[in-house]
This record gives structure tokens, sequence and C-alpha cells, in this order.
């Protein structure tokens, strides 16, 4: 029984190894320009969905980061930094989880923008409509510098297909035929 414990802790940590490695290179391709990171919002408890038409400005409504939110959305401005990325173009969904973690990253103005906003339909042709607006919205975003997008898990898997945790990065980038691509991920900290 010790063997295969000792087998399974060895592939665990191979696994982390190999995923930790992989981070690190998409930290570095952020240094090269066009780029685009989708950051799913800091840790917010809950499970209860924001109501449609909800007032953005009313955050007393909404699910917000709790104290371990704000902490982890501090520590994601810190790997920027740590890796030279000490200013990067913020941009944020309206809702009040979302702003307060582009807030505490401190990597320079966020800028709202509704079209990053919770989105979660089920009908498949607004989905579909959503992500041909959301494309052209990113295809405006060519900049040297990073543009970091803080949205919402339903908005990233939309418009990249990949499923985020609280804090954690989805970076892209367009391929040369204009199609977005998923460069990788790197976990929150």
């Amino acid at each position: 029984m010790r063997f295969v414990g000792s087998m399974v802790l060895a592939s665990l940590l191979s696994t982390l190894s190999v995923e930790l490695a992989q981070a690190q290179d998409h930290w570095a391709a952020l240094k090269q320009s066009g780029h685009i990171v989708f950051l799913r919002h800091a840790n917010a408890p809950g499970f209860t969905e924001d109501p449609p038409g909800i007032d953005l400005k009313n955050c007393s409504l909404q699910r917000n980061l709790d104290e371990a939110g704000r902490a982890q959305a501090r520590r994601i401005g810190d790997e920027f930094r740590k890796r030279g990325l000490s200013r990067v173009r913020l941009i944020s969904s309206q809702f009040c989880r979302t702003l307060e973690t582009a807030k505490l990253m401190n990597l320079g103005p966020v800028q709202g923008q509704a079209m990053l906003n919770y989105l979660n339909v089920d009908d498949g042709s607004k989905v579909d409509a959503y992500v041909v607006k959301a494309i052209d919205y990113l295809k405006t975003l060519r900049t040297g510098q990073p543009a970091v997008l803080v949205t919402h898990i339903s908005n990233i898997e939309m418009i990249s297909g990949a499923r985020a945790a609280s804090g954690e990065m989805v970076v892209t980038r367009f391929d040369q035929v204009g199609k977005l691509a998923v460069v990788g991920k790197i976990p929150p900290p």
C-alpha cells in the first residue's frame, strides 16, 4: 500500500511541476505583444446568480469579494510585478467584484466595460451573437502592453472555450487566421 501511495504522490508532483513550468512560459508570453488575458475575478463566495438588470452601482445587491478574495487580488498584482509587468491595460466588467479585483491588483487605471458584464444565457443564438461582438471588441485591443480583462466564468467560457477558477487567468491571442486561441492558463496565486 505504501508503494502505491508513493507512486500517486510522485505522479502528482510530476504533474504539478509540468503545470508550473507551463505557467512560467505563459507569464513570459505576456511580455510579447498581442496577448489578451481573461482573469476570472478573485474569490467572491456564494452561488446566487445576479439577476438581469441589477443595479451595478449597488454592491449590496451583488456577490462581492471576501477578505480571501481581496488578498488574492493583491497577490495576482504582485505576481505581475514580480515578472516585470508593473503596468497592464486593465479592463473590467462593471460588477463590484470584478472592479474591486482589478483595482486591488494595482497595475494601472481600470476601465469598466459593459461587454464584460456577467452574462448567463441559455439561448444559443444569443451566445453566438455575444461571442461575435466580444471577438470584434477584442480585435480592437491590439496594444504593446498586455490587456487583462477581469470578468466572469460564463463570459470567459463563452469567448475562449476555457473554464477558469476564481483568480485564474486564461492567456489568449489571435492566431494567423484571426481566430482567438488559448495559449494556456495561469493558476491563481
